[in-house]
């Protein structure tokens, strides 16, 4: 069964929350991925997809391995991310 946590992104550079379901079986890498995609389709490029962007976590201010999945990094309902 794909379990999904429910997360908070904020992204200061546009200053925007975003709360979002993704299956915990991701790895983080391929979050970002999506997520900056996604977040520059909804802005209509104001988002820049060419830099290399990272998952924080909000609280710890730790930058997560982009290896990881997200169970195993420890992200759980509820987690406060930034995405830089």
């Amino acid at each position: 069964m794909n379990f999904k946590v429910l997360v908070e992104v904020y992204v200061p550079e546009l200053d925007i929350k975003y709360n979002l379901f993704i299956p915990s079986s991701k790895k983080i890498g391929n979050v970002i991925l999506n997520l900056v995609k996604a977040i520059s389709e909804l802005t209509q490029g104001a988002y820049p997809r060419e830099y290399n962007h990272a998952l924080m976590n909000s609280d710890t201010c730790q930058i997560y391995d982009i290896n990881l999945n997200l169970k195993d990094a420890g992200i759980l309902n509820g987690t406060k991310l930034i995405l830089i």
